[in-house]
């Protein structure tokens, strides 16, 4: 009999043994090895023995808490004896109805690529047929159902039966830590299991395990405490949208059992219609527990607002250079709003002027920071000033207003600023005038209020969560890296990217309110965060990290710094670092800042200046250099080498083609070492301009670049991940040049089949390489030209690398104007 369930007729292969097909011998040595076929030398861990038929608990001889807990959920059952040694779990009853006694798993076929366990619902589909669009189980904004207050009902490692039926009887769960020990010097195995007639590597056995029928009673499951259930019902960030209909949904659990250093596989929750959300199963436990606020059950509890006060308190306190990132210490906004409440219970809003003589002109104020979300929402307007200047109607009032109007008051402060509230939207004249203070509102006010969670402004500042998703939960108890744990590795943080980016931090008039505030505290999806120019805490990690900057004095140290920082400490650093008067010491801080900005989104193409130029100012101010278009005037041609990460569109805006304003997409800079292999092979000039206005609404949108001009005809490929790579071969009248070069351009936007397209060389090497702008004319004159994208290209033959070369291999050098 082969060992670990190795059938006779079967053939085992190893990547450590690079494949080799063992015979039954080296199957038995190698498990043996591994610390799978029997327990570690030295190791005195008893013997595990089989869980007990559960009993119920008294409740008669609970306390009057106790009992209460337990009425407001199922009845409890637990265990005398633990699941293994050192382990604190408990089931819960939750689903009487199911038997809870192990059972012989099902095992089916599937060519998922590696070994899987499934417990699943109502109705189980094979892995092919599982959907692959959309978001996943636990949609952003899925709540679950009120929950009670008492932060002392979180117990840890408890689970409800269907859980513990698969904690008992995973393989998953069971496997093994692998190349721990010295025999094994390191590292994961990749284990398999192939038919010898077949030789197909990867059929995955699926065990299935009962589970809940929808994700509702899953979501009831978490709520009464099972902890294992309330990772996997913990709300997905990355869901764009919640369906009406999906607590009624049935769901699939898959447990992937892949053997790694880190874990022995993990589980994905497959809600249809929704992307898969995972739960990772490893090895290392969680470095600290739930503790302090992170227990309460919403993020407006006492003990929530009191820690962010004490952040607050320390910053104003001790944070020196929090105080130095204001930028006029006596501006106040035009009108503020101010709240009256008594104890938790808002009384009334009412907005005032701050240019009357009883007004205070040092009066602190905080801001809010949201998401309107194109909602229609309460707004002052010419016709509703009179009433606003009374009080506001606290009915009509949206949830993000009145939670943010109730922290100002829990903070101590009286007034608050919101946008849509203290700026007149149906007037043009009194929005411009607002719209060029809006930076210093931000830089002036005592502390930020984000609501970092909510895409609209009835989302709300607090949220209702499950601590328990927070705590990696126990499924084994051993020695070391003999246990087994299960973790949501993913939180929605402030400086998250890609599909966790927040909703607020998706929208671009926030980035130079993130900036330019000294302090933000971010009310997020399942906590509350803190960030100011001295330092970053959360919930998870209350204590005050504090940020700190070394100038090395190495440009490409700097690159790497700045994308790990925050926007406040960017701005901040890349202040101090002005005052060398050296461009190339501070412009990767300024491109963090213009990558964030271009990722983000704008509902009105006109605002593309006005959303960032208060960033701008403060950043012109202090290295007393011009912007042209956006770009530093002083170093155009490194400012002019940008591109898209994928092809956007147009805006509807005066700015040139060759500014990443004119263009809605994500843009990143492109830098080359002139020190060593690079060199420049163009020239840029400004015409001459009398206007420096930062609104650029009057400079010249004209540049003259003397380089090299060669035609080009473009193509697209589509690579196997479906994906789209623009190519283009060379052309200069005569022949084709796609065998001796390899180009590829990034587009600013879709091209036209009809554009007549040429390169601009900006860069070459002496290794046949040439960088630039793709442009094309403006008109059959070819007077001007236009911006169109930017390329690399390597020359692949040998002549071509030589500059004594046909002229026509590189195009003639003529003066372009780009506008």
């Amino acid at each position: 009999m082969f060992p670990y369930g190795i059938q006779p007729g079967k053939v085992f292969g190893s990547s450590r043994y690079n494949h080799k097909i063992l015979d039954e011998d080296e199957i038995r040595s190698f498990f043996e090895r591994a610390g799978m076929g029997r327990a570690p030398e030295g190791s005195s861990r008893p013997p595990r023995r089989p869980n007990p038929q559960p009993r119920l608990v008294n409740l008669q001889r609970q306390s009057d808490t106790q009992v209460q807990s337990l009425q407001e959920s199922t009845s409890l059952v637990h265990t005398e004896q633990q699941l293994v040694p050192r382990s604190s779990n408990r089931l819960v009853d939750v689903a009487p109805d199911v038997v809870a006694s192990p059972q012989p798993s099902t095992r089916v076929r599937s060519s998922r690529g590696r070994v899987s366990d499934r417990f699943s619902s109502r109705r189980t589909r094979p892995s092919h047929q599982r959907p692959s669009n959309a978001s996943s189980g636990g949609p952003s904004g899925t709540s679950l159902p009120e929950m009670p207050m008492n932060r002392d009902q979180v117990k840890e490692n408890v689970f409800c039966r269907h859980c513990q039926l698969f904690i008992d009887n995973s393989r998953t769960v069971k496997m093994r830590a692998m190349g721990t020990s010295a025999a094994h010097g390191g590292g994961g195995l990749d284990l398999y299991v192939e038919h010898s007639d077949e030789k197909r590597k990867g059929e995955d056995v699926i065990e299935t395990f009962p589970h809940y029928d929808d994700v509702g009673a899953l979501q009831q499951s978490a709520l009464n405490g099972c902890h294992l259930c309330s990772l996997f019902a913990a709300p997905d960030p990355t869901a764009s949208e919640v369906q009406p209909n999906y607590r009624s949904k049935p769901y699939s659990l898959w447990v992937h059992c892949k053997q790694s250093y880190d874990g022995p596989g993990r589980i994905e929750m497959d809600v249809q219609g929704h992307r898969p959300k995972t739960t990772y199963i490893s090895y290392d436990g969680p470095l600290a527990k739930i503790q302090g606020s992170l227990r309460c059950k919403r993020t407006d509890a006492d003990e929530v607002l009191k820690l962010a006060k004490s952040w607050l308190d320390t910053c104003l306190n001790h944070h020196e250079k929090c105080h130095h990132s204001s930028s006029e210490g006596d501006f106040v906004p035009t009108r503020l709003l101010k709240i009256t409440t008594s104890g938790p219970f808002l009384l009334s809003v009412q907005l005032c002027l701050t240019n009357s003589e009883d007004f205070d002109p040092c009066t602190p104020y905080l801001a809010l920071s949201h998401c309107w979300g194109g909602s229609n929402i309460l707004k002052l307007t010419e016709s509703t000033l009179p009433t606003f200047l009374r009080n506001l109607p606290l009915a009509s009032l949206p949830q993000t207003f009145s939670d943010a109007a109730l922290i100002t008051a829990r903070l101590g402060y009286t007034y608050l600023w919101i946008d849509s509230l203290c700026i007149i939207q149906d007037s043009p004249n009194d929005w411009n005038n607002e719209a060029a203070t809006m930076g210093n509102v931000y830089s002036n006010a005592v502390c930020t209020i984000a609501a970092l969670g909510a895409a609209n402004s009835h989302g709300g500042c607090f949220v209702t969560r499950n601590p328990l998703a927070f705590e990696p939960c126990l499924l084994r108890d051993g020695h070391g890296r003999d246990t087994v744990w299960a973790e949501n590795q993913r939180v929605q943080r402030p400086d998250s990217e890609g599909d966790m980016r927040p909703p607020l931090h998706r929208r671009a008039w926030v980035v130079q309110e993130r900036a330019l505030a000294p302090r933000t505290l971010y009310f997020g999806s399942e906590m509350v965060f803190w960030e100011c120019v001295g330092g970053t805490a959360s919930e998870e990690k209350p204590g005050l990290q504090e940020t700190a900057f070394k100038h090395s004095g190495e440009r490409s140290d700097n690159s790497s710094l700045a994308s790990s920082m925050g926007l406040k400490t960017t701005l901040h650093t890349m202040k101090e670092l002005c005052q060398s008067g050296d461009w190339a010491d501070w412009e990767c801080f300024w491109w963090k800042m213009v990558k964030e900005y271009t990722a983000s989104r704008l509902t009105f193409d006109s605002d593309k200046w006005t959303a960032f130029s208060g960033l701008a100012t403060a950043v012109e101010r202090q290295t007393r250099t011009r912007l042209y278009h956006g770009l530093w005037a002083s170093n155009l041609f490194e400012e002019l080498l940008w591109k898209v990460l994928k092809p956007g569109r147009r805006v509807d805006f005066d700015a040139p083609s060759w500014s990443w304003l004119s263009v809605d997409a994500a843009v990143s800079e492109q830098r080359y070492n002139y020190n060593r292999d690079f060199r420049q092979a163009a020239t840029v000039s400004i015409p001459p301009s009398n206007e420096t206005s930062i609104d650029n609404s009057h400079l010249s949108q004209k540049l003259s670049v003397r380089g090299r001009l060669l035609r080009l005809t473009s193509r697209v490929v589509h690579t196997g991940s479906g994906k789209k790579e623009y190519k283009f071969k060379l052309q200069d009248g005569r022949t084709m040049h796609e065998r001796y070069a390899d180009g590829r351009w990034n587009p600013d936007i879709a091209p036209d089949e009809k554009w007549e397209l040429s390169i601009l060389q900006f860069v070459t090497t002496e290794y046949k390489e040439s960088y630039g702008l793709v442009v094309r004319p403006v008109d059959a004159s070819k007077a001007s030209w236009q911006r169109v994208g930017y390329y690399g290209m390597c020359w692949a033959h040998e002549n071509q690398g030589d500059q004594m070369a046909p002229a026509r291999y590189f195009g003639e050098l003529e003066t372009v104007t780009l506008v």
